[in-house]
């Protein structure tokens, strides 16, 4: 039986309308946005993800109670959204994970074995980050955005010594995720002020980004991935 779950209750509408109001000029129009999106499943989907957005991120925010400390630290706010940010855009695909031996031996991959060379098993191992990394999903989402908003990011950030586009700075956002996720290194750079700091290879990034500019950033991404799964 599927988990239908946020589609069963009204209640999941009602955030979801609350966490993207500022993509829509009504509620009528974002109700007949929801109506037609494809399926069942996809309309659980959205209102989970949206709903998920409204409590973590829009809504929600992280506090410590320790003794001495500053009830918010914005630093650690920042990171708690950025993070959960991320995931909510890596939980729209719903991969399953294939390890990069499993890939190569499936017949859907059509591998020819014996593999020549280092540089061919390069070229598969390429093939596999792109249908199984999630950082190619971190960056079909922002290519999915307008060009207003990519014309914001690509003011906002840059980075020293790369070709300032979509995909590359898309790149570079998901890394800073990674650094937390395998690191436990803060997000620190995304205050809105700016802010300069070096990157492996003698990268200078200038950073005047915030998390609200995410936050845009994600709502409109959120939608213009659903209305490719309307009828």
């Amino acid at each position: 039986m599927k988990d239908l779950r946020y589609l069963s209750s009204p209640e999941f509408l009602k955030y979801s309308f609350l966490a993207l109001q500022n993509c829509f000029t009504s509620q009528n129009e974002f109700n007949a946005f929801f109506n037609a999106i494809i399926n069942d499943d996809q309309k659980n989907l959205f209102l989970k993800t949206a709903t998920f957005y409204l409590f973590l991120v829009k809504k929600g925010d992280w506090l410590v109670d320790v003794p001495g400390s500053n009830k918010r630290i914005d630093y650690f706010a920042d990171t708690y959204k950025y993070i959960a940010l991320f995931s909510l855009v890596e939980s729209l695909h719903n991969l399953k994970f294939m390890d990069f031996y499993t890939y190569l031996i499936r017949r859907k991959s059509k591998v020819k074995f014996p593999i020549q060379d280092k540089a061919e098993l390069n070229q598969y191992y390429k093939n596999y980050k792109k249908e199984f990394g999630s950082i190619q999903q971190s960056i079909r989402f922002f290519q999915s955005l307008s060009r207003q908003r990519k014309a914001t990011l690509i003011q906002k950030l840059e980075v020293t010594n790369i070709e300032p586009t979509i995909e590359n700075l898309s790149k570079y956002l998901y890394e800073l995720r990674s650094k937390f996720v395998h690191e436990a290194d803060l997000i620190v750079n995304m205050s809105g002020r700016t802010t300069i700091s070096s990157r492996e290879k003698n990268q200078v990034v200038i950073c005047k980004l915030s998390i609200e500019d995410l936050m845009r950033f994600f709502e409109e991404g959120l939608v213009e991935h659903f209305k490719t799964k309307t009828t």
